[in-house]
């Protein structure tokens, strides 16, 4: 008796190979482009508009920043580089501006009502004049709503520029099919559930950097620290709330030379930080060149690691 020999096709089978299916294939592998190292996700995510911001430098410095069991920025600001980074176990946000924390807190912990009374906030001249004035009484989810309206609202774009007189108000220019500001404030609160479900496992601080830097200090620290720009090279001298003084520089260099946790500073390049973070202790990256809207220039950002 001859036995019958059965055998079921894979579930992916999708029929023989052919030149036709080879040069399809070749084709979709040269399409796709290759993934940036550290991204979280291909669709990159943003709050607001930031001076001294690295959304538009994620491609280039994520790659840099290497994993880490506990994931820390003292100098948080947008959160553009936290937000898109592959989650670390353990991750501290950290910023001295009581207003940036305060939305980033109650966006966390209460961010369903945040939402909500976003999208029930008009694009509106009067709501942006309201938001501009700081009202230490309101509730942390006022509060929270108004800074939002103030840092998405403004012409600049930037959150810290946010004053009487600089709402961004559209005459012409559309987007799906509606005003370009409408659509983009409307896209900015449509995506803050994503926002939300990546701060959930993030520890936020209101502190100076440095008492950030030595109460999370450890060999599995991963220090990525973006402080305002040394002011010899940028050409706004008053662009951040908290500013700081070369000598506050020098004060924080010492602190990072100290630590045993690994560090990656951002920067201009300048003598007073070559001084202050030297090779070969140190190691610089220099990023493509990018217009800056400041200086409306060709600027590089440099990335000390060790």
């Amino acid at each position: 008796m001859v036995e019958r020999l059965t055998f079921s096709l894979p579930s992916d089978y999708n029929g023989p190979v052919t030149q036709a299916k080879l040069k399809a294939e070749k084709k979709t592998r040269k399409s796709k482009p290759p993934g940036i190292v550290g991204l979280r996700s291909p669709r990159k995510l943003i709050l607001f508009g930031w001076y001294g911001g690295k959304f538009s430098h994620l491609d280039w410095l994520l790659p840099l920043l290497p994993p880490c069991h506990h994931y820390c920025e003292p100098f948080a600001g947008s959160a553009a580089v936290l937000l898109n980074r592959l989650p670390s176990a353990i991750e501290t946000y950290n910023d001295l501006d009581g207003e940036i924390v305060n939305f980033f807190r109650v966006l966390r912990d209460n961010g369903d009502e945040l939402t909500r009374a976003l999208g029930l906030t008009p694009f509106s001249r009067e709501e942006f004049l309201i938001a501009c004035k700081l009202d230490p009484t309101a509730s942390p989810v006022e509060r929270a709503r108004r800074f939002y309206v103030r840092a998405r609202q403004v012409r600049t774009g930037l959150a810290q520029t946010a004053s009487i007189g600089r709402w961004a108000n559209c005459k012409n220019t559309s987007r799906a099919g509606m005003s370009g500001v409408i659509s983009r404030w409307l896209g900015g609160v449509e995506r803050l559930p994503e926002i939300v479900e990546r701060l959930i496992r993030v520890q936020i601080e209101n502190r100076p950097a440095i008492d950030v830097i030595r109460l999370y200090d450890s060999p599995e620290t991963l220090f990525y620290c973006d402080p305002p720009y040394v002011h010899a090279t940028r050409g706004d001298a008053k662009a951040y709330r908290h500013e700081m003084t070369d000598e506050q520089h020098r004060e924080l260099a010492e602190t990072l030379n100290s630590v045993r946790g690994r560090v990656a500073f951002s920067n201009y390049d300048c003598p007073l930080l070559d001084e202050l973070y030297p090779a070969p202790t140190w190691r610089k990256h220099k990023s493509p060149p990018r217009t800056n809207h400041a200086t409306k220039g060709k600027r590089v950002e440099v990335l000390w690691t060790k």
